[in-house]
């Protein structure tokens, strides 16, 4: 059984090596240099420490007490980061993460949610109703595409 609660502060040091495995293994090869250095860059320690005092939310998925995923979100409509666990890939983990924000969010007031998908990512967000924004970009090395999901109706 999967259970979903946000990441206490301190806690950031459980989620970097998740991320970090899982950007390793199916992303970064779709990435410049530069690209990889600024997504290091964004899963820093402090770099997640300060954006949890900001503006950002972050849940995390536990199979048992193991963290298997991690959800990052912003100001209650955009979602940062999404990864699951290697080892846990297909079972439902993001789905299940993604799910919780959106209800969060909607929550929260959204009436819109938003994503920068790495390419590798889009056939998940659109198998969960998101649709492109338009083409992909290249901003500092990183890959995306932007897709939004509506949450009107």
């Amino acid at each position: 059984m999967t259970a979903i609660r946000q990441l206490l502060p301190g806690e950031e040091k459980r989620i970097t090596p998740l991320i970090r495995e899982a950007f390793d293994v199916h992303i970064a090869a779709n990435y410049s240099a530069q690209g990889v250095i600024e997504f290091y860059r964004y899963i820093e320690l402090a770099a997640i420490a300060r954006r949890m005092l900001e503006n950002h939310e972050i849940f995390i998925a536990l199979t048992g007490q193991e963290i298997t995923g991690i959800i990052e979100l912003r100001n209650h409509q955009h979602i940062s980061l999404l990864f699951v666990k290697n080892a846990y890939k297909g079972t439902g983990i993001g789905k299940t993460l993604l799910w919780h924000a959106v209800d969060r969010m909607r929550t929260g007031g959204s009436t819109q949610i938003t994503v920068n998908s790495s390419p590798n990512s889009t056939g998940f967000y659109a198998s969960q109703g998101f649709v492109s924004l338009g083409e992909e970009e290249e901003e500092h090395g990183i890959r995306s595409l932007s897709m939004k999901l509506d949450l009107k109706g």
